[in-house]
């Protein structure tokens, strides 16, 4: 009785306040997966434009099985977490591959695809397929917190949340009780602010009967986050600037850039530029001036990056991952949004 009740509060609050968003507009599966990897660690307006211009160029699963990845990583340049496209794409095609192009409406199927875990496999299952599975974001874990008066996020605690959770969603509409309560966690139940006087379920919350609902739960300790030193070499050939491309897997992975080298301890930027250049691609370096400093900041680490002119010996490349272009065509490459800033640099350094 009890969950019935909350179930039809929230529902009731949500038919009447849901945010507009692009991807509630439809059932398909596909639509609503790709929201979702856009969606993670990243807000909802930043995504929008995205998806948005994704489905432009790709309305259907089976136009991203025939896409390149280099077009895909473009289409998401500037959205970060670069990872999440690769994944995505490599997923797309083990359901063409499997599945006949058809995404999977069992649980374990879906989240044995790559990039897919639990929360992504639980909001499409309960969102496009009205399966009772929970999605654990952020948002939804705090209301939940807050409503059960739980503080320390343990993993008994969580493991308590879910279970409530899964409770709630397996009485009806399991996809718009889970997106009830995220946007109740991004409008009224934030993290540094709570309108607890607003809130359809402040009659069952036990943070706000404790008269502290901000102390729900308690706060994590926020790490400090390293600082790395890189070195970028811009080489001109006549119009042409030299790009290199980093390997598919890791930070960044698949995207085109600036060569650089993280300056090495007891090392000036010279030198770690000419080592570790001279190791990846065998180029004969000559680091010319400093053009400029960028500062940029990814989820665990900082970096600053300066910007050297540099030349080479040989200006021919037969290096596959290396290429000689033009600043017009620099446009049809991925880069992230740090090499965006030092492209930032050269166009002050030539006017």
């Amino acid at each position: 009785m009890y969950y019935t009740n909350i179930s039809s509060i929230i529902l009731n609050w949500y038919d009447q306040n849901k945010r507009n968003l692009p991807w509630r507009l439809s059932q398909d599966p596909y639509k609503i997966w790709l929201s979702e990897v856009m969606l993670q660690q990243t807000r909802v307006e930043t995504v929008i434009p995205y998806y948005e211009n994704w489905l432009n160029h790709h309305p259907t699963l089976g136009s991203v099985v025939d896409a390149e990845l280099d077009s895909l990583l473009k289409i998401w340049e500037g959205l970060g977490y670069y990872s999440r496209c690769r994944n995505f794409y490599s997923a797309v095609k083990k359901v063409q591959k499997e599945y006949g192009g058809v995404i999977p409406d069992d649980f374990v199927a879906f989240r044995s695809l790559p990039g897919v875990g639990e929360y992504i496999a639980g909001a499409v299952m309960s969102i496009a397929f009205e399966k009772p599975f929970v999605a654990l974001d952020g948002n939804l874990s705090r209301v939940m917190f807050r409503i059960l008066g739980i503080k320390r996020k343990s993993n008994r605690n969580k493991g308590r949340v879910k279970k409530h959770l899964t409770e709630l969603v397996g009485i009806t509409r399991p996809g718009d009780i889970n997106q009830a309560l995220m946007d109740l966690g991004s409008s009224l139940c934030r993290s540094k602010v709570a309108e607890c006087a607003q809130c359809p379920l402040n009659i069952s919350c036990k943070a706000f009967q404790s008269g502290n609902s901000l102390g729900y739960p308690e706060k994590t300790s926020v790490k400090q986050i390293p600082v790395k030193k890189i070195a970028a070499a811009l080489f001109e050939n006549e119009n042409k600037i030299l790009i290199s491309k980093r390997p598919e897997q890791g930070l960044l992975g698949g995207l085109w850039e600036l060569p650089n080298a993280e300056i090495g301890y007891g090392k000036s930027p010279e030198e770690s530029l000419s080592a570790n250049l001279h190791k990846q691609f065998g180029f004969e370096v000559k680091v010319g001036n400093n053009m400029g400093k960028i500062n940029h900041a990814f989820t665990h680490f900082k970096m600053n990056v300066s910007l050297y002119r540099c030349s080479l010996g040989n200006t021919s490349i037969s290096e596959p991952k290396a290429k000689w272009v033009s600043k017009a065509e620099l446009q049809h490459y991925a880069f992230s949004k740090a090499n965006h800033k030092l492209f930032g640099l050269m166009t002050k350094k030539n006017v």
